[in-house]
């Protein structure tokens, strides 16, 4: 039943967002939307992505995702992880030099969630080993609206975790951090491009202008 609801709800809200799948690769675990950036987001490198920069934003293909084996995370579970993360990236480079649609996108970004502050950093730091930078945050919103929101993302992770992956639900799992990461398209294509595309991609391109 969870899992039917889980996939329901998750199939709703990729819907919304226009999310989809932009390779057909059983190990590619990120889906995309494509989106304008709502104000200027400077970034630790010194760069800015001004209001209205059109970018690609990340989102785990939770189904693709390795779960976690039953004695929690090994060395074998991380170095398939860094394969899986790095074909993605692989697949997404192709995809977007074989789509002039796309030319104007000008960095990949995704929101990094995770159960403690240490375990975000850690993260923060192998995403720059690929290039990724983070976004430079301004005051924190307090609001009761943004407390409420970042409740509701908290619940749904547990619930898909719960159904996907059971072996990582954390006791913190209610107060996430979050950070923001970004790939300049250059880096993308410069790291990860100029390989041939092993599949066809199933969407037509006026999926992805959205």
């Amino acid at each position: 039943m969870l899992n039917a609801l889980v996939s329901a709800l998750d199939k709703t809200l990729r819907a919304r967002q226009g999310i989809f799948e932009y390779s057909e690769r059983p190990r590619c675990v990120f889906r995309v939307n494509v989106a304008a950036t709502a104000r200027d987001i400077a970034l630790s490198d010194g760069t800015c992505l001004c209001a209205g920069s059109r970018i690609i934003n990340l989102h785990l293909w939770n189904e693709h995702v390795s779960p976690f084996p039953d004695q929690g995370p090994t060395i074998g579970w991380a170095r398939r992880m860094r394969q899986d993360f790095e074909l993605s990236l692989q697949e997404l480079a192709a995809f977007v030099a074989s789509h002039p649609a796309l030319d104007d996108v000008e960095a990949v970004g995704g929101k990094m969630m995770f159960g403690s502050t240490e375990e975000t950093q850690a993260v923060a730091r192998l995403a720059q080993h690929y290039g990724f930078v983070c976004a430079v945050e301004g005051a924190p919103d307090h609001s009761i609206s943004k407390a409420l929101q970042l409740l509701g993302e908290n619940i749904l992770i547990s619930m898909i975790v719960i159904s996907r992956n059971p072996a990582a639900l954390r006791s913190d799992c209610f107060s996430r951090e979050r950070v923001l990461v970004y790939l300049h398209r250059n880096e993308l294509m410069k790291r990860f491009g100029a390989r041939e595309i092993s599949t066809s991609p199933h969407r037509p391109d006026h999926a992805v202008i959205g």
